[in-house]
């Protein structure tokens, strides 16, 4: 039997990144995943500047491209291309970004155990004891970091309460490499309501995909053919297709359940608006961590902070990047047309840069935040469905919304 102070079950970056602080603060600390590193994880692979400014070690020698321009398109209204001086996202493959992550949190003292699936998770004194793969460790603290289908949760008799999207993906060979794509990303708002499309450039390929909400899983399939054609790629040559879970947090949903706590896909930390989810895995990571550390240096009760933390940190963020999902999703090429202004462009950069947080952004828009909190309460009446309750982007639309 091995003992731990902590014990993280998921290497990717919540769970790295967790285990990273803890180790580095002297803790000792497990982590262990079903898989072996390096290892396929679907994701579109975009690290935003404002998520790679959280993570605990550089990874620059994993970013395959700097994206400083975004190619927007709504067929057949809108095609046109937006630039940042600076770099907004870096884009990487996810199998080298969590192998680095997990690499660095061992370097930090943290010990691995890979191919070691999570079977059971009982009480034992003031921690747990977990049976993964042919270990059993225990431990004080337990993180869960096993991702939107992860079971360390439900193991523990801890009832997570999420909505779910989808995304479908696969990539494109690019040989010679297409400049146009070079620096620059695609994201299309034609083919999927209420979600969107991309064109991620890779190293030597391109990562096109379809995200949107559950229902629309029977024909992402066609939608991502679809997309292929409008950025002129045949959908036929692409390789590795593959669909993968969105889980966004339902309110009231728990973040923790005494020493036990959640973090990234496992407790359903995916920005509405952006469908982005690294930014606030390695920051849930970290929050995690800091309330072990202090509960272990002195104050027991410090790790309950962490649920105040996330909820006083990010779950406001959360709150209004919901918002502003739900009011794009109602007229998007209303919105799309808004990026061509300088103002809203740059307040688009700095919120994928962490210069500036949704929160942030809304409380010091004065007028214009009280105006769309108006809008937006004005279309939960009309809509007919309540927006508190259900997925984002499920409240009724006008009859001039194609399907």
């Amino acid at each position: 039997m091995n003992q731990f102070e902590v014990v993280v079950v998921g290497g990717g970056p919540a769970g790295s990144s967790a285990a990273h602080w803890c180790a580095r603060a002297g803790l000792s600390v497990a982590v262990v995943d079903r898989a072996e590193f390096p290892r396929d994880k679907p994701c579109g692979g975009g690290v935003t500047t404002r998520a790679a400014g959280v993570l605990p070690g550089p990874i620059s020698e994993v970013v395959e491209r700097e994206i400083s321009g975004v190619r927007f398109t709504m067929k057949p209204w809108t095609d046109f291309s937006r630039r940042a001086p600076t770099p907004v996202t870096y884009l990487t493959q996810r199998r080298r970004l969590d192998a680095l992550l997990l690499q660095q949190a061992e370097a930090a003292g943290a010990r691995v155990y890979q191919r070691a699936a999570v079977r059971t998770v009982e009480p034992a004194g003031a921690g747990f004891s977990i049976r993964a793969g042919a270990s059993v460790l225990r431990c004080r603290y337990l993180v869960a970091a096993d991702g939107a289908n992860g079971l360390t949760a439900r193991l523990a008799g801890m009832r997570v309460d999420r909505w779910k999207g989808i995304a479908l993906e696969g990539n494109a060979a690019a040989d010679p490499f297409p400049e146009r794509w070079r620096d620059v990303m695609g994201v299309d708002f034609t083919h999927v309501r209420g979600g969107y499309g991309w064109l991620f450039p890779k190293g030597d390929h391109l990562n096109i995909g379809v995200g949107g909400w559950h229902g629309v899983g029977p024909t992402l399939r066609q939608r991502l053919q679809a997309l292929c054609k409008t950025y002129g790629y045949n959908p036929d040559d692409l390789w590795g297709v593959r669909g993968h879970p969105l889980p966004v947090r339902r309110p009231g949903s728990p973040l923790q359940q005494g020493n036990l706590l959640l973090v990234g896909d496992a407790a359903g930390f995916l920005d509405p608006f952006t469908g982005e989810g690294i930014y606030a895995a390695v920051w849930s990571g970290r929050a995690a961590a800091r309330s072990i550390v202090d509960a272990e240096t002195g104050n027991p009760e410090a790790v309950n902070r962490y649920t105040d933390d996330v909820r006083k940190d990010l779950l406001p963020d959360l709150r209004v990047s919901r918002k502003l999902y739900d009011l794009f999703h109602l007229a998007p090429w209303i919105w799309t047309q808004g990026v061509r202004q300088e103002r809203i462009w740059r307040l688009a950069c700095r919120l994928l840069s962490g210069e500036q947080s949704y929160a942030g952004a809304s409380a010091g828009a004065g007028l214009a935040s009280s105006t769309l909190s108006a809008v937006y309460e004005v279309l939960k009446a009309v809509s007919r469905s309540d927006f508190g309750r259900n997925p984002p982007g499920t409240a009724r639309r006008p009859l001039f919304f194609a399907a």
